[in-house]
């Protein structure tokens, strides 16, 4: 089975272009762990930190490339066992965003949820107003949320306010990624008569609005790895195929060591064996 909220990647991907033969469809454009970055990102450390998680979770962000200047960013987030040196993770989660930040903030929340179903000591902290995620697409869209009604009549009205702005972000979202799959049709649609000459080239490059800084997703900060090589460009019925070839395994490697969590006490066992 599929883990929670992969359902939800498969399905706002199910438009994906098909890529050439020899040009891969994505590009590893940032590994980050995202330390100090405000947001999800940082509300995720804080519950893994009361869940008793050692490490800082780990990003990878892939641009899957689209012509007409509709690319997108998909972000993978993976958690790790308590010991160091650990290779596969114990839970992992997507997110979707149109800029590399919006992507991970998307998969931050996500594993929020996700921690937030698995944890029932989280039931009685500060994070039960967190959503949980449920599995498979069914359980994105809907969610678990807080039963207010158990509250403090002061904050019923808040929490109902929240539960409702998070169902309005989960439509937005699925608006937007539908409404720029149908944009990339239509401007395929237009491209050969763009390129004979009736309307001007700049049709086919929307540029992407840019948003206020107080609106804005935070920079993740990380690293960002060498694209692969820059490939002879193609004729075709599409005007801009991928334009790199592939980066190699060590694109996804993280090229430091894991960082433990915010108070993190250490493990017993290591330190009182560690000059054995």
């Amino acid at each position: 089975m599929l883990p929670n909220f992969a359902f939800r990647a498969l399905m706002l991907l199910h438009y994906s272009l098909l890529q050439m033969p020899g040009r891969p469809s994505r590009q590893v454009v940032r590994l980050t762990r995202c330390i100090d970055v405000p947001g999800h990102t940082a509300m995720l450390v804080r519950v893994m930190s009361v869940c008793g998680y050692r490490w800082y979770p780990e990003y990878t962000v892939e641009e899957q490339y689209r012509d007409f200047n509709q690319s997108q960013y998909i972000c993978t987030v993976r958690v790790f066992p308590d010991y160091p040196g650990a290779e596969k993770p114990i839970h992992w989660s997507y997110g979707l965003g149109v800029t590399v930040d919006m992507a991970v903030q998307d998969a931050a929340y996500s594993m929020l949820t996700i921690m937030r179903a698995r944890h029932a000591l989280l039931q009685n902290s500060e994070f039960c107003y967190v959503p949980a995620s449920q599995s498979g697409e069914e359980g994105y869209l809907s969610g678990v949320y807080f039963d207010s009604s158990m509250e403090d009549p002061l904050l019923q009205s808040t929490i109902e306010m929240l539960d409702n702005r998070d169902k309005d972000a989960h439509a937005l979202r699925m608006e937007l990624y539908a409404t720029r799959a149908r944009l990339w049709t239509a401007l395929t649609q237009l491209a050969p008569v763009v390129q004979t000459g009736y309307g001007e080239m700049e049709m086919l490059n929307p540029v992407r609005t840019h948003l206020p800084a107080h609106v804005d997703w935070p920079a993740i900060g990380g690293v960002t790895p060498l694209r692969g090589p820059l490939l002879p460009p193609v004729r075709g019925p599409r005007p801009h195929p991928c334009p790199y070839g592939s980066q190699g395994s060590q694109a996804r490697v993280f090229p430091d060591p894991q960082v433990e969590l915010p108070g993190h006490g250490g493990n017993l066992y290591e330190m009182f064996y560690a000059d054995a």
